[in-house]
């Protein structure tokens, strides 16, 4: 399959200074597009996503390579690029995000396309058959300010919603057995238009016919997930009445199988209580609240470990706790918690992978991944950052001051930016035992190799070839977040913004997200297996250790749960000097632009997703795929 917005091509050389702006695309006219008859090309077609769109279209520019025909080349260019932008209605205010980004070069996005082209655009709209083709030349000229295109874009994007929910569209992939979760996205981003282009609290038709065709489809396909996203939109815009989406709710959550994923259960569970506290009934509010809670608590018995059982008991408590009306539970669930964490065992592992040559090792594993399910590349992502084997990598570098032995007599000085001195290496003394100190500072020179390596031979070509065929957003993301035992409660929506971007390429943004993160999820696990990582005052205030006394106060305790490995990758990568010490850069905003796309700060962001993915694995195909599956369409816009 080819790649969305193929017009970039990922380099391979070092990242240094940002590149001219230049042109994504050739400027295409009415005339041009009037010479291209799209509608012979689309209007058959019974698959909405925009994947079949975009292999279409790079076929077409394929051909038109070939016989020379450039004005027709010029037309499948641009519509490739539109069709291949990157849908988030999760992010209202910057709804189409980047596909593909790698610091200095990236994908297209709408702003790319102002002025006379979204003109064209938006007169060309209305006139085109296929409701994704449609919808999304109508949504890009109204998104670079040609506001007329507003109300096509929504007729389009309710026709796709509509096909998808009476079965006349054809999916992607077929053999996913629900439709209800591909109606969601088009109508949510009919709704983010509405509210710009309707009068306050009203709705453009056909949005609440097309909202309501598409409720009773997840009602008839027990789609938990969707019936819970469309029916708070229901509840908002007052479209079905209270009643009656509590009692759809309540009774399909009611009668939900055993087989049935907790957490979407428990979803539906959520819009019932919302739904009967609009309808003034608070007792059944509050057992469907209960109801809720109990879904989060069965969690813990799907799980094998102790650390998994605490970290779902411990979500519950919080939960019971917040409702204020439940203190014998409250009682209840502190006593398990704490039987949990002292049974707490260490689960997290990894995957290896051979390394050999890097040009042989990228063909491999772009291939690899190319062949694999989106639930199975999510998951061998994971071996890419397996931390070294400490005791092996110092044997490495004591052997190498051995045979170079000149370099080592002198201690290395290190400078930042701007000249100074702030760090300062040790020098190697023959006769004793290197300290500490001095095999760390070698091996992360050492690993910095190591890491360029597999950053450029194994995670970009990995995420490239899984990024050619899955649009990968914070909904592919949330399955995984909340049920890794590595992320505290409340914290699920930052991780899965921060995963999601780290599989775009957009290394920036998740360094920001994840990195800050991790000091707090360390003390979350060591909680979750009954140490204490607080500290207290002299006055008596307890409060949180920082990252560094956390990898040291702390350590024995961080190795008995991640392993000596993982605690001395995390050490090397976020808090040591000399060494790139990420989380002290980052957190006072010295890191530049540059420094979060090189190999160590990819290698960081990618380690925080080994370590919210490991705790997964061995119940991975038995409950993270099925429900990825539940809450990822089967085609996306």
């Amino acid at each position: 399959m080819s790649d969305d917005n193929a017009d970039l091509v990922e380099g391979d050389g070092d990242i240094e200074e940002p590149a001219e702006p230049q042109s994504l695309y050739e400027e295409v006219t009415a005339d041009d597009f009037a010479s291209v008859d799209l509608n012979a090309l689309t209007g058959s077609m019974t698959r909405l996503d925009r994947h079949a769109l975009v292999d279409l279209f790079w076929s077409k520019i394929k051909e038109a390579v070939d016989s020379g025909d450039a004005r027709s080349e010029r037309v499948y260019r641009l519509v490739s690029a539109l069709v291949g932008l990157h849908l988030r209605v999760e992010s209202e205010g910057d709804p189409f995000g980047l596909q593909w980004h790698n610091g200095t070069r990236r994908t297209a996005v709408p702003h790319d396309f102002r002025g006379n082209q979204s003109e064209v655009l938006a007169d060309l709209a209305p006139s085109i058959i296929h409701p994704t083709l449609r919808a999304r030349l109508a949504d890009v000229a109204y998104e670079t300010g040609v506001r007329r295109a507003g109300r096509t874009a929504v007729d389009a994007y309710c026709e796709v919603a509509r096909r998808i929910a009476d079965g006349s569209a054809a999916l992607e992939f077929p053999d996913i057995g629900t439709r209800a979760m591909d109606c969601v996205k088009p109508l949510e981003r009919s709704l983010m238009i509405n509210a710009r282009i309707a009068k306050r609290g009203t709705l453009v038709e056909p949005i609440a016919e097309t909202l309501r065709i598409a409720f009773d489809n997840a009602v008839a396909e027990r789609a938990y997930f969707p019936l819970a996203q469309l029916g708070r939109r229901a509840l908002q815009h007052q479209l079905i009445p209270a009643q009656e989406v509590a009692k759809t709710a309540a009774n399909l959550a009611s009668t939900a199988v055993p087989d049935d994923y907790h957490m979407a259960v428990k979803e539906c569970w959520n819009l019932a209580s919302d739904a009967y506290d609009r309808a003034g009934d608070e007792d059944a509010s509050r057992d469907a609240a209960i109801k809720s809670i109990e879904r989060t608590l069965a969690m813990a018995d799907t799980v094998p470990s102790s650390s998994a059982k605490a970290h779902w008991v411990k979500q519950a408590l919080r939960e019971f706790r917040g409702r204020g009306d439940a203190k014998d539970r409250v009682d209840e669930m502190r006593r398990r918690l704490r039987e949990l964490q002292d049974k707490a065992l260490d689960e997290f592992s990894g995957t290896s992978f051979k390394l050999d040559g890097i040009e042989e090792v990228r063909d491999q594993t772009y291939a690899q991944f190319k062949a694999l399910s989106l639930t199975d590349a999510l998951r061998s992502m994971v071996g890419f950052s397996k931390p070294d084997d400490v005791e092996k990598l110092k044997a490495l570098v004591l052997q190498q001051a051995k045979d170079f032995p000149l370099s080592n007599l002198f201690a290395t000085s290190y400078a930042d930016h701007d000249g100074r001195e702030v760090a300062r290496g040790v020098s190697l003394n023959f006769d004793d035992e290197p300290s500490e100190a001095w095999y760390k500072e070698q091996g992360i020179r050492y690993m910095s190799i190591v890491r360029r390596f597999r950053v450029r031979g194994n995670i970009e070509p990995a995420r490239q070839a899984v990024l050619e065929r899955f649009s990968i957003n914070e909904q592919h993301m949330l399955p995984i977040v909340q049920m890794s035992s590595f992320i505290p409660t409340g914290h699920h929506h930052i991780f899965s913004v921060g995963l999601a971007r780290l599989w775009q390429g957009d290394y920036a943004t998740a360094g920001h997200l994840l990195l800050p993160q991790i000091e707090n999820s360390l003390r979350h696990i060591l909680q979750m297996s009954g140490r204490d990582s607080a500290k207290m005052e002299e006055d008596g205030i307890e409060g949180d250790r920082s990252l560094n006394i956390l990898l040291g106060y702390c350590r024995a305790d961080l190795e008995a749960i991640l392993g000596v490995d993982m605690v001395w990758e995390l050490d090397a990568l976020l808090n040591f000097r000399p060494g790139p010490a990420l989380r002290h850069e980052l957190a006072h905003g010295k890191l530049a632009w540059n420094a979060l796309f090189s190999h160590e700060a990819i290698s960081a962001c990618w380690l925080v997703y080994l370590l919210t993915v490991s705790p997964l694995l061995r119940n991975w195909d038995s409950h993270v795929a099925p429900a990825i599956a539940a809450m990822t369409p089967s085609g996306e816009i």
